[in-house]
């Protein structure tokens, strides 16, 4: 593995660990009175804007160059819209499915991605579809109410979550074209959520918006803006630009193992044999992606 690779395989696995723990704190705003999805939506841009700018500030006076001028920043905006509908879309599915339900049919997005590449002439190896199968399965394990959700599913919630899938998909493969040869992941991240921000200060306008009392309910916003957004945004822009799409997708697989994790650890949650078996997959799967193929397949032009 080269040093692109490494670094790019820890990027992701960071972005994913801040990801995974936006369960964690949504539960905690929604506990201090803050209740409405379309609420932590906004609160959630307004802070996290402001916290990458603010972190790109910092790192200049550090001395970190800018790259702004290679980046396409109206186009990163409007990636931010579609990065703003995605998590609206994800609000309204999960309003009408089991988050059990919701989670598998989301992670259906790695193989939208894989399958978007090839179109932009990105081939992954054999062992990369393989890795993507039982990755699959291990997600799929982890929801221990994953087949019995099935029943009495909404259409409409089906829908909107493969949607969902969809719309991710696209927002990484046209943000990976976008960024092509530019660098700049840390400010690329900023003006996607500044796109983001754009769009739920629209929303903002035209329905209003509930101003949390507690600290608490602060406390939680301010992770799941800064921690479970900004950072991974960051992060994943970074990881993607060495990685590529598809693999980047691929490796955030194992952000639902994470997720257990620390709903384990900091909600007392019981973990099921499945969902342990799950996990197993899954980082199956991670390892998979990570072995290197023979001198043979080298020779004929495998990836690696």
């Amino acid at each position: 593995m080269s040093r692109t690779q490494r670094d790019g395989l820890l990027l992701i696995l960071v972005s994913a660990a801040g990801y995974s723990f936006l369960s964690v704190f949504t539960k905690w705003v929604y506990a201090s009175g803050l209740d409405d999805p379309l609420d932590v939506l906004i609160w959630r841009f307004i802070i996290a804007a402001p916290a990458m700018w603010g972190g790109l500030w910092l790192s200049r006076r550090r001395g970190t160059p800018a790259r702004s001028a290679a980046l396409p920043w109206r186009w990163l905006l409007a990636m931010g819209v579609l990065f703003g509908v995605v998590a609206l879309v994800a609000f309204q599915a999960l309003a009408r499915l089991p988050a059990s339900l919701y989670t598998v049919l989301i992670y259906t997005y790695p193989a939208m991605v894989a399958l978007g590449a090839l179109l932009f002439g990105e081939r992954l190896p054999a062992r990369s579809w393989a890795a993507l199968g039982l990755m699959f399965i291990g997600v799929a394990l982890t929801m221990p109410n994953f087949a019995a959700s099935f029943e009495g599913a909404e259409p409409l919630g089906v829908a909107l979550a493969l949607a969902n899938a969809a719309l991710y998909a696209a927002y990484i493969l046209l943000s990976s074209r976008l960024l092509r040869g530019a660098g700049g992941g840390a400010q690329a991240g900023a003006w996607s959520i500044t796109g983001s921000l754009l769009f739920c200060l629209v929303i903002a306008a035209a329905r209003g918006l509930q101003t949390p009392a507690a600290p608490v309910a602060w406390a939680g916003l301010l992770g799941v803006a800064v921690i479970s957004t900004a950072v991974p945004v960051f992060t994943f822009y970074a990881g993607m630009s060495r990685l590529g799409p598809a693999q980047a997708s691929l490796l955030s697989t194992v952000e639902p193992v994470m997720t257990l994790t620390w709903a384990a650890l900091l909600l007392g949650e019981l973990l099921l044999p499945a969902q342990l078996v799950g996990a197993a997959c899954v980082l199956g799967g991670l390892v998979l992606l990570q072995l290197r193929p023979g001198r043979r397949l080298a020779a004929q032009g495998g990836q690696s």
